[in-house]
């Protein structure tokens, strides 16, 4: 897995690969606000990111029906492409993914097909890629050390077509460890939370029909 200190950039001159796996839940509105009030005193400040996010496919959805994703995500000042190909089954409250990684120059507008990584490429055959629209992203970021568990948390607010979904995802290398523990603490601080059964990305198309 790839971590990053809250606040400092990532360096990313190329694409690599890494293991992510997340654990993702639901908040209400004030359960969200509520848990950055617990956070910021339990680890400190945040980082505070904006994200501007664009995902990519063909014509005839060949990377979704190859449980592959394309991103490109602008994250305050930097242009971060990102593609995701699915581990096994998903669970609800559970992200298992391959993820590729790279930062393009600031004015990237489409993903360059030679920075896509192979399997990606393999999957679009020759297909050109298409701009399937996005949303937008409020974040709040931590890492967090804990009984030898490396863990990276994320508070999310993202600005869907019709709603705001708010979100806690926990990275993390010990998921069933890294799920008790928190689900733990937030039980002790009163906050409320459900698993969430679907991606940000399975959200955003759900939103435009597809």
């Amino acid at each position: 897995m790839g971590f990053r200190p809250a606040g400092h950039p990532r360096s990313l001159p190329a694409m690599h690969r890494n293991v992510e796996i997340e654990l993702k839940w639901a908040l209400t509105q004030p359960a969200y606000a509520a848990l950055g009030e617990r956070l910021g005193v339990f680890l400190g400040a945040p980082a505070v990111l904006g994200q501007e996010n664009r995902f990519f496919d063909t014509a005839d959805r060949r990377l979704r029906a190859a449980f592959l994703n394309v991103r490109l995500r602008r994250e305050n000042q930097r242009v971060i492409l990102t593609c995701k190909q699915r581990r096994g089954e998903q669970r609800a409250g559970l992200s298992d993914h391959h993820e590729w990684e790279c930062e393009l120059p600031g004015d990237t507008r489409r993903p360059p097909l030679e920075r896509l990584p192979l399997v990606v490429q393999e999957a679009l055959a020759g297909e050109s890629l298409v701009d399937l629209g996005g949303f937008a992203n409020h974040r709040l970021d931590w890492l967090h050390d804990e009984d030898g568990r490396h863990e990276h948390l994320s508070l999310d607010a993202t600005t869907f077509a019709d709603r705001i979904d708010y979100e806690l995802e926990i990275e993390t290398d010990q998921p069933e460890p890294s799920h008790q523990a928190w689900a733990a603490r937030l039980g002790a601080w009163g906050i409320p939370w459900q698993p969430q059964p679907k991606t940000k990305f399975a959200r955003f198309l759900a939103t435009q029909g597809r």
